[in-house]
């Protein structure tokens, strides 16, 4: 197994919230499962 040199958790991130160009239904929230396989719900892990 492969250790890595540095790594972020929830803790070291901030998102601030600004104004943002892309529409909504520009959005694609698809998750690519394998090469031919795509489902589409987001799905984060």
């Amino acid at each position: 197994m492969r250790l890595l040199d540095e790594a972020l958790t929830f803790d070291d991130v901030s998102l601030v919230p600004a104004y943002s160009d892309v529409l909504p239904r520009e959005v694609d929230l698809r998750t690519r499962i394998t090469r031919d396989l795509e489902i589409n719900i987001p799905l984060v892990s």
